[in-house]
């Protein structure tokens, strides 16, 4: 198959050119010298390698914590629809035993779905600051267990911690020789322990500035929070909320000014109510049994006193980017594509558009509206 015309999204420019697809892989990048039996035309469209979400919980009304394969096939969908080609399901705090039961789950569809990309999983806790909760369940967070039956789930990519929780370091570098990302979040940490995380163990931040200290008053002066070590650190990679709720314009902005697109990179947080339709001031119950409710285009806890998470989607994050934040095109893709890729070391075959790549493609328009979806060679939109 050919995708000819195609305003191509590379690296670090856009160039116009046509992409050959075999076998499911990138297998040729040219000009009009390149033929198939099979070919679409883009011409005034925009094509991309497929986003990435490393920290999402669900979608199109399903929990990737759910119980029934199936309905994690949905949720996974769902997002793949709208140009996610790649996930990484996210769980909630929950008893070891549970995250164990779902990863298991997991793991036995992720090679035989084809219709997007499940990476492995993401644990966001249980190790975190009961003082920085969320919405998650105060019930679900414990204290760090050295001897965590975590470290023996096989398709654990990402797990998300407290450093400053007594013998943090330890566990954080145990999960990292595993090849675990550990990411600093749900903390109370001060710069100074965040400074010494980066040191042993951790790498990440979660949804950097929700669930986590940052600059403020002690007395008459002013002391910088686990955030400001974040943006000043350049052994940390960010997760970025670009919903343009949980973060205002302005902090995006800064994040990125800071970062840079390859130290800075988009996720939803999606809960499992993300990438489907949902009416204003609609309750739903989340895996963790706390309800939340749809309000001004964010989740938040029913009595409205904090964020619960994102109802948004990586093709509406990538508009907010471009048109509002002004992030160029390039680096935009490249915070919802490579940059994600490497931080959990899938970047040999996905985020990029090069030859023997996965062709994990999205077509979209000069609005960013999704035209096609590829996943593996295949057309799924």
């Amino acid at each position: 198959m050919i995708l000819k015309n195609a305003n191509v999204i590379f690296e670090n420019e856009i160039k116009k050119c046509s992409i050959k697809v075999v076998g499911g892989k990138i297998a040729e990048i040219g000009s009009d010298n390149i033929f198939d039996s099979e070919t679409v035309d883009c011409e005034n469209l925009y094509l991309s390698a497929g986003f990435i979400d490393l920290h999402v919980h669900g979608g199109g009304g399903y929990s990737f914590m759910d119980k029934d394969p199936e309905n994690i096939k949905k949720a996974a969908l769902a997002h793949a629809l709208r140009g996610t080609t790649s996930v990484l399901p996210t769980m909630l705090s929950a008893p070891e035993e549970t995250l164990i039961n779902c990863a298991d789950r997991i793991a036995d569809i992720s090679s035989s779905f084809a219709d997007s990309n499940i990476l492995g999983v993401h644990f966001e806790g249980p190790y975190l600051s009961p003082k920085m909760s969320g919405a998650q369940s105060r019930g679900s967070i414990c204290p760090v267990n050295l001897n965590s039956p975590l470290l023996s789930v096989k398709n654990l990519k990402m797990i998300t911690m407290a450093p400053e929780l007594e013998n943090a370091h330890t566990l954080a570098k145990k999960f990292a020789e595993n090849g675990v990302t550990v990411a600093v979040g749900h903390t109370n940490a001060s710069f100074d322990e965040t400074e010494d995380a980066a040191e042993n163990g951790f790498s990440d931040f979660t949804h950097i500035y929700n669930a986590s200290t940052s600059t403020r008053k002690e007395g008459a002066f002013r002391v910088a929070g686990a955030v400001e070590s974040a943006l000043t650190n350049d052994k940390y990679t960010v997760q970025v909320i670009g919903d343009l709720r949980h973060l205002p314009l302005g902090l995006v902005r800064l994040i990125y000014r800071c970062k840079g697109a390859d130290k800075a990179y988009f996720i939803t947080d999606g809960l499992e109510f993300s990438a489907s339709d949902l009416a204003e001031g609609k309750t739903v119950l989340q895996a963790n049994g706390i309800p939340a409710v749809f309000k001004g285009g964010v989740m938040m806890t029913t009595d409205l006193s904090r964020l619960a998470g994102s109802a948004s989607t990586m093709d509406v994050i990538l508009k907010n980017a471009v048109k509002y934040v002004g992030i160029p095109l390039t680096d935009a893709v490249k915070m919802t594509s490579s940059t994600p890729a490497k931080v959990i070391g899938v970047d040999s075959t996905k985020g990029f558009i090069k030859e023997n790549y996965d062709a994990d493609l999205v077509i979209f328009d000069r609005d960013i509206n999704i035209k096609k979806v590829m996943v593996n060679g295949k057309f799924i939109k």
